[in-house]
């Protein structure tokens, strides 16, 4: 179970730490996140995901101004999609391969564009922060 812990002071020399949260994880790890992130939630999805809609690139940077740095996907449907990722817009990273009631947590990830790629009719949800 994570444990909240206080912070006190910030790198910058301010001597509050409103809006910083942090917990550590089961495994010891320390997340700590700064501010809020007020209208930075993006969700897309396709309840009907055929291979005319493929591939399916979502651009939070170019929605939002902003690189996602949390979020989750989901596929809900029958069929397999591919899942891929880039930091820059250009370069995407390995794609992984969701099969139904798959759920990939996005934490951390600094995702400008995600791309869905069809290998059989399905569907998906994307929340991106």
């Amino acid at each position: 179970m994570a444990q909240p812990v206080r912070i006190i002071g910030k790198s910058d020399g301010r001597d509050k730490s409103e809006g910083i949260q942090a917990q550590v994880d089961s495994l010891g790890n320390l997340h700590v996140r700064e501010g809020t992130y007020p209208g930075l939630m993006k969700t897309y999805e396709d309840s009907s995901f055929v291979t005319g809609d493929s591939p399916a690139v979502h651009d939070f940077y170019t929605d939002k101004s902003a690189y996602a740095i949390d979020g989750y996907l989901v596929c809900d449907g029958d069929g397999d999609i591919q899942v891929d990722y880039t930091r820059d817009g250009i370069v995407y990273s390995d794609k992984a391969t969701m099969k139904k009631g798959e759920q990939m947590d996005l934490l951390r990830l600094d995702i400008r564009k995600i791309r869905i790629t069809w290998v059989a009719d399905s569907a998906y949800r994307i929340v991106l922060i």
